[in-house]
């Protein structure tokens, strides 16, 4: 069965905006910290090490599994890494579905309802990865999500900043970082 709910990602946009609230102002992000995900799952880089959380999540029929959420403020900036292994009760067979479903539940918080932009991609070097780039205005704020499915592993990671900034070279490093295994 597919993921019902995605309530995962209400939780990421709501930590990210909170993060982001308490902003004081830009900061020069020059070495970036490499974050390594669990069982070597993943990399992404941030601008330096994130705070970690790890939140029991259930499906639709209950089955248990863990979001592992990575967050680091950058002056008036949030980056947030989360990652899931869904459970063998997920249909992952079609994950664009299984993205769509996340990403049409996150854009009841953006302004206007919707994303201004979702380019969707599959990485033909890395075989089983399907993946969407979003960007959006929440409340005066730019969002960027990019999320990733390979396999039963789900990665998604969002930026939240000054308006005008989603797609600014240090979002872009962040989006671009991300190296799933």
């Amino acid at each position: 069965m597919a993921m019902r709910g995605h309530g995962w990602l209400a939780v990421l946009f709501g930590a990210a905006f909170l993060v982001w609230a308490g902003g004081t102002g830009a900061q020069a992000l020059e070495d970036w910290h490499t974050l390594t995900g669990p069982d070597r799952s993943f990399t992404a880089e941030l601008p330096s090490a994130p705070k970690y959380t790890a939140t029991p999540m259930k499906t639709g029929t209950g089955a248990a599994y863990t979001m592992h959420q990575y967050m680091v403020e950058a002056g008036d900036i949030a980056y947030v890494v989360q990652t899931a292994t869904y459970p063998s009760d997920v249909d992952i067979s079609k994950p664009r579905e299984n993205l769509q479903g996340g990403l049409t539940n996150a854009a009841k918080n953006m302004d206007g309802g919707k994303w201004a932009s979702v380019d969707w991609e599959t990485k033909k070097g890395k075989k089983g990865l399907t993946a969407y780039d979003a960007v959006g205005m929440r409340k005066g704020l730019a969002v960027r999500s990019y999320s990733a499915m390979k396999g039963r592993r789900i990665v998604t990671l969002t930026y939240a900043g000054p308006a005008g900034t989603a797609r600014s070279p240090d979002a872009d490093h962040f989006i671009t970082s991300l190296s799933i295994r």
